[in-house]
């Protein structure tokens, strides 16, 4: 073969060049699009068709699936509602109708797309993209017709999900049937705090793991209300100088002799009855308007000299902080601080001995800890104010919450060991306080930390999942003996309830739902539709209260509020039919009816069986269907791609 073409030299470079040519134009062809090696090795095999003659190949199946491991990157909310990415004829009928409907753009639109995810989530477009091409096996331009499709998808359920507008007016009066409705009848709550439910003492095992669930949360956060979480805490210490002392020291003032009475009422006369005009009133003279001149004078003194002493300490404070250095109004303060700062009391007595009254008193919380709603319901200190920082008065407890050691704020400035500004209540006296210690928020370091409230949640918790075992019995009880000794049983009371509505019309014309109050739980939306449905299921032909009991008894678990209740249903009253027209019209109220359970839910549109059965979409080979079902599954999301959560295209 070497001989040949030495020999020939002229014929081995024709072939040569002939064959190079054939390689580049195959490969071209080839990596142009995986369309060509699709058909050409898979085939036009037909995978499926739709009632109105749509056939899907074997090849568009292979890119369905292909489209899905893309999308499963993205967390796209729509995606996961309908769990898209689960199954190629989901995704293939979804999109379909969104393509019927012109809602899918074309490569612009995916390339848009793809800038907006890379943007929310802060990684570069390239590597997102290779992610994508990686993950999927698919050429950058089929990635960006997917992301058009998935643009669309989010468009097509958007418009059909939100749109008010396109509510029917069937739909609409069984919305408003279903919300206006009132019952009345008579309820029995059965909850874990009240009720007489004997259960074991909690185990130490169950109070770390409750502990373990909820400490991290703040009381109320946690499903039920569970919630351990500490919140910020402090120690504190603080000088308290009464306004009694100030009015004693102004007192003994000169300014209240006699001698400058009396010139103050002289420059003063109009302030006190004269005004220029001659009267003979006792209250012209200066014996008669003693009194008067001298509170007047007096309060005038005593402000004077609290801003005197006030002034004083915001002094002797700022000179014991010389030569500390600042750094954005906080000081760097010494390793030896705590025994080389100026003390409270040390404060106190330069005060008296500056202005000759008893010395302040100095209050610490000891070796407590105190939040920030408890300080401000200290006596005094916690009404007491500041300006310092602006013209809203600052109160003690803002100031602790600002605290640098609990993440400060930027316009108030406190560290732990500094001392306040001085800060006054309306009664007269004075405070300035410093913060010693500080803990931040944080869930309890142990069960013994917050025992008290694990042991009552985790009874009430026991208590409820019991009565839940037992609704059999209680309902039998209910039936048999009435609902007084279902009450006497558990040591709790029955209540009637009258007119109770889903929502109320005045609330409904403002487009809110606010369901009416049961006594022992409050308002409970999935109750009282519940019990709403039930009413309104009974027959119409008979008086309600004529209806067997067992008909119209109900017990039905409140797993927000722990509790079981049984219900006794003895009237309902329909809606006002002249309530209607007014709300079918209210655009407010056509919004609510979107999302009323007693109207359907619109996404039920979009579930796979009710796309199967509007296209008529039949498979050719239903059995190799299932047992390539777990092969056909898309891949789960590789540690190397970047999950995305984008909002939603239009948005």
């Amino acid at each position: 073969m070497l001989k040949f073409f030495r020999k020939n030299e002229k014929a081995s470079r024709w072939i040569l060049i002939v064959g190079m040519t054939l390689l580049m134009v195959s490969w071209l062809v080839f990596d142009r699009s995986s369309t060509f090696m699709t058909d050409l090795l898979i085939g036009r095999a037909t995978w499926a068709t739709t009632v109105d003659g749509v056939t899907i190949t074997e090849g568009d199946r292979l890119r369905m699936q292909q489209e899905l491991r893309a999308i499963s990157l993205l967390g796209d909310p729509t995606v996961r509602a309908l769990g898209l990415e689960k199954d190629p004829v989901h995704w293939f009928l979804l999109t379909l109708e969104a393509q019927r409907a012109g809602l899918v753009g074309g490569v612009a639109d995916g390339q848009t797309r793809l800038a907006e995810t890379a943007t929310a989530n802060k990684v570069p477009e390239g590597n997102l993209l290779g992610a994508l091409c990686r993950e999927s096996g698919q050429t950058p331009t089929e990635v960006f017709e997917t992301l058009a499709k998935l643009n669309g998808v989010d468009r097509y359920v958007n418009l059909i999900t939100s749109g008010p507008a396109r509510v029917s007016s069937t739909r609409l009066e069984q919305a408003a049937a279903s919300l206006l409705a009132a019952v009345s009848g008579e309820i029995v709550v059965l909850d874990g705090t009240k009720s007489k439910v004997d259960v074991a003492a909690p185990s130490e095992a169950a109070l770390q793991s409750q502990l373990a669930t909820y400490g991290a949360m703040k009381s109320g956060e946690g499903k039920c209300g569970f919630g351990y979480r500490i919140g910020d805490r402090m120690q504190i210490e603080w000088l308290m100088l009464p306004a009694a002392s100030i009015a004693d020291l102004v007192q003994q003032s000169p300014a209240l002799s006699n001698i400058e009475l009396r010139k103050y009422w002289l420059e003063h006369q109009a302030d006190f009855g004269l005004g220029g005009v001659s009267t003979t009133s006792v209250a012209t003279t200066f014996d008669g308007s003693r009194d008067a001149v001298k509170a007047k004078v007096l309060a005038v003194a005593i402000q004077e000299k609290r801003l005197e002493i006030s002034k004083f300490i915001a002094d002797r404070l700022q000179m014991s902080m010389r030569g500390l250095s600042q750094v954005d109004g906080y000081y760097n303060l010494p390793a030896d601080w705590k025994t080389s700062q100026l003390t409270l009391a040390a404060l106190g007595g330069e005060v008296a001995a500056k202005f000759g009254i008893p010395a302040p008193a100095v209050v610490t919380n000891g070796e407590g800890w105190m939040t920030p709603a408890e300080i401000n319901s200290l006596p005094g200190l916690g009404v007491a104010t500041t300006n310092r920082f602006g013209a809203q008065p600052v109160t003690a407890g803002q100031l602790v919450q600002a605290l640098r050691e609990l993440g400060g704020k930027s316009t108030l400035i406190a560290q732990v060991g500094v001392v306040s500004p001085v800060l006054g209540n309306d009664a007269g006296d004075l405070f300035a306080f410093r913060a010693t210690a500080v803990e931040a928020s944080a869930a309890p370091a142990s069960v013994d930390s917050a025992r008290e409230a694990l042991l009552a949640d985790v009874t009430r918790l026991n208590r409820f999942d019991k009565l839940l075992g037992m609704t059999s019995e209680i309902q039998r009880e209910a039936v048999d003996a009435g609902l007084s000794a279902v009450a006497a049983t558990y040591g709790v009371t029955v209540e009637p309830f009258n007119d109770l509505r889903q929502s109320d019309k005045q609330f409904l014309q403002y487009g809110l739902k606010l369901p009416g109050q049961l006594a022992g739980i409050g308002a409970d939306a999935a109750t009282t539709r519940a019990i709403v449905e039930r009413a309104m299921s009974l027959p119409s032909a008979r008086l309600i209260a004529d209806l067997p009991v067992g008909e119209r008894t109900l017990v039905l678990p409140v797993p927000e509020k722990l509790a079981v209740v049984v219900v006794r249903i003895d009237r309902i009253t329909p809606m006002n039919q002249g309530d209607l027209p007014a709300l079918v019209n209210n655009q407010r109220f056509r919004s609510v009816a979107v999302t009323d359970p007693a109207a359907g839910n619109p996404q039920e549109l979009f579930t796979k069986e009710a796309l199967v059965a509007r296209h008529g979409f039949t498979l050719v080979n239903p059995a190799k269907e299932r047992d390539e079902s777990d092969a056909a599954a898309p891949a789960p999301a590789t540690d190397g791609a970047v999950p995305v959560a984008p909002a939603k295209a239009g948005q």
